[in-house]
C-alpha cells in the first residue's frame, strides 16, 4: 500500500467564497465546500432563475443575485469560483479584478484560446490576485502519487504517454444539430466547447505533468462539425523532442473511455479511473503491480489549496503558467487538425 501523499492544510481564517454559475458542475464544488469548516458560500449568481435557486436551496445560500458586479459589491468576496461557460470566463475574471477579490478559480477550460488567457494574468498580476484553473484531479492523492512514482524511477525515463477520455455524448450531438438545443455549452463552438476543450483539456494536461515538459510539435485529426463549430473527435500526438511523444484522444462521440498511461525505459504505469476519483481507495499499476491510495473530494482540496495560497504567499498546486501551456497546446492542437499539418510551438505562444 503507497501512502497517501500529504495535502493537509494549516489552520486557515474563514474564506468568504462565491459562485457564478450554477449549472452542474458548480454542485461538484457545492458538495465539497459544504463540508469544510474554512469555507463560507456567501453568494451565488446564475442569469438563470431555476439553476440559481436550486444551487441556493441545495447549499443554503442566502445571498442570490443574477448580476456579478451586484454580488461581488456586495459580498465583497474573498474568492470567485467561475464555473459559467468559458466564453465569459474572461469577462467573469475581468470584473472580480475589478472588484478586488483575492482569489479567482477558473472552471476548466479556463479561456477559450491563449490570447484571452494572457489577459487575464495580466490583469490578475497587476492586481496581485491569485488565479487558478481548475483541475481538480490535479488535487488527488492518487494524481499526487503517480508522480511521485515517476520522479522516483519506478518506470525509468520516460519516454511515451498517451491519454483517452470519451463520453458518448455523440447522440446529443445530433440531437443539438437537428433541434438547435442552445443549453449544452460543450457542444457549441460560439461558447468555447467541443471534445477538445471539454475532455482533452484533461489529456492534455496529465500527458504535460507527467512527461515534465512541454510540446515542440503538435499535430491532429478528428471529426469536426461545422453547424456547431466543434471538434466531436480529436485525435493528437505531441512531440516532445528526444524521442518522447505523447498521443490523445477525446471525442463526445465515442462510449465512455478514461485512461492514461506512461512507458519508461524500465517499465510502465497505468490508471484506469483518470479524473473522477474522489473520497473512495483508488488504484493504479506500475510494472504490474497495483498500488492503492486513500482518496479525498478533489473540488475540496483545491479551493483549500487556493485559500492557502492566499494566505501564505505560497504557489499554487497548478501555477498558472501550467495553464497558459495548456492553452497553447489547445490552440496548436485545433490549428492542426484544421489544416492537416503539423504545428510548431514556442516559448512565447503558437
Amino acid at each position: 500500500m503507497s501512502k497517501s501523499p500529504n495535502i493537509g492544510l494549516q489552520t486557515l481564517p474563514r474564506y468568504r467564497v462565491a459562485i457564478v454559475g450554477c449549472g452542474g458542475i458548480s454542485h461538484a464544488h457545492g458538495n465539497a465546500w459544504r463540508a469544510l469548516p474554512d469555507i463560507e458560500i456567501v453568494g451565488a449568481c446564475d442569469e438563470k432563475f431555476e439553476a440559481l435557486s436550486r444551487f441556493a436551496t441545495e447549499y443554503n445560500v442566502q445571498n442570490t443575485y443574477n448580476e456579478l458586479r451586484q454580488m461581488l459589491e456586495k459580498q465583497q468576496p474573498d474568492v470567485l469560483v467561475v464555473a459559467t461557460w468559458p466564453s465569459s470566463h474572461l469577462k467573469n475574471v475581468l470584473e472580480a479584478v475589478r472588484c478586488g477579490v483575492k482569489g479567482i478559480l477558473v472552471e476548466k477550460p479556463i479561456a477559450v484560446n491563449t490570447t484571452q488567457l494572457e489577459q487575464m494574468i495580466q490583469v490578475t498580476a497587476r492586481a496581485d490576485i491569485c488565479l487558478m484553473e481548475a483541475f481538480m484531479y490535479r488535487h488527488h492523492p492518487l494524481t499526487l502519487a503517480v508522480k511521485q512514482k515517476i520522479e522516483e524511477g519506478a518506470i525509468g525515463e520516460v519516454r511515451y504517454a498517451r491519454s483517452t477520455f470519451s463520453t458518448g455524448l455523440g447522440r446529443s450531438l445530433q440531437a443539438h444539430i437537428r433541434k438547435a438545443d442552445r443549453q449544452n455549452w460543450r457542444l457549441r463552438g460560439d461558447l468555447g466547447g467541443g471534445a477538445v476543450m471539454d475532455l482533452g483539456c484533461y489529456c492534455i494536461n496529465i500527458i504535460r505533468y507527467l512527461v515534465g515538459m512541454e510540446p515542440q510539435f503538435v499535430w491532429a485529426t478528428g471529426k469536426f462539425e461545422p453547424i456547431n463549430n466543434v471538434w466531436e473527435t480529436l485525435i493528437g500526438t505531441l512531440d516532445f523532442g528526444n524521442g518522447i511523444t505523447g498521443q490523445l484522444d477525446c471525442s463526445f462521440g465515442w462510449t465512455w473511455r478514461e485512461s492514461y498511461e506512461v512507458a519508461g525505459t524500465e517499465g510502465s504505469l497505468f490508471v484506469q479511473s483518470a479524473w473522477g476519483n474522489g473520497e473512495a481507495e483508488s488504484h493504479f499499476i506500475v510494472n504490474g503491480e497495483t498500488f492503492s491510495v486513500a482518496g479525498v473530494n478533489p473540488y475540496g482540496a483545491e479551493i483549500l489549496n487556493l485559500c492557502e495560497a492566499i494566505e501564505t504567499g505560497t504557489p499554487t498546486r497548478l501555477p498558472i503558467a501550467d495553464a497558459l501551456g495548456n492553452m497553447r497546446v489547445i490552440d496548436a492542437l485545433h490549428e492542426s487538425a484544421h489544416l492537416c499539418q503539423p504545428v510548431r510551438l514556442s516559448a512565447s505562444g503558437v
